[in-house]
């Protein structure tokens, strides 16, 4: 092997590299926003489910950065609770022993912050599902939540749509 075949060489591989690795980082853009859409959907229904099951209210909300608390924010980036609202009051108070699902909320599930996306919930800080698993909301409101890849490019956008019947939609979107 000569030196200008390695140099070809070289040349050709790095062309290749070039071309290639922009793709593969829009590829790994793509799947994060998609998971972490699956992750919110995931934990409505949930909600959902558990208001069904437990005869109670079932609320997601956004969650305080590093506390296990509900937010007034509409941020949902810094992660969401689950949790069944058996005082049926809107607040989350839990029992400091972490013990008694009965007399107080019950924490059922807590997601933390997203990693380099984005999540807007379009002025709802919480979701509230009644017994029967439909929304707790205005009737003909759906609500929509937006999660956004950070340095967006092409369709790194997912919007969650949760009807008032408690169906949840998820549609992809090119970025603003």
């Amino acid at each position: 092997m000569t030196l200008v075949e390695l140099l070809i060489t070289i040349v050709v591989l790095s062309i290749l590299l070039a071309l290639g690795v922009p793709g593969l980082q829009d590829f790994i853009k793509n799947n994060r926003v998609t998971a972490q859409a699956n992750d919110l959907v995931v934990a409505v229904q949930l909600a959902r489910s558990e208001a069904v099951k437990r005869g109670t209210r079932g609320v997601i909300c956004a969650k305080k950065v590093d506390k296990d608390e509900c937010t007034d924010s509409d941020d949902w980036s810094t992660g969401w609770i689950v949790y069944s609202d058996v005082d049926q009051d809107g607040n989350l108070v839990v029992d400091p022993s972490g013990e008694d699902c009965v007399n107080f909320d019950c924490i059922i599930r807590t997601r933390g912050a997203l990693n380099k996306t984005t999540l807007d919930g379009g002025g709802n800080d919480s979701i509230s599902f009644l017994p029967n698993g439909l929304v707790r909301q205005d009737p003909g409101n759906d609500i929509t939540l937006t999660l956004t890849s950070n340095n967006c490019k092409l369709d790194q956008v997912r919007v969650i749509s949760i009807t008032n019947r408690g169906r949840t939609f998820v549609k992809s979107q090119d970025c603003p």
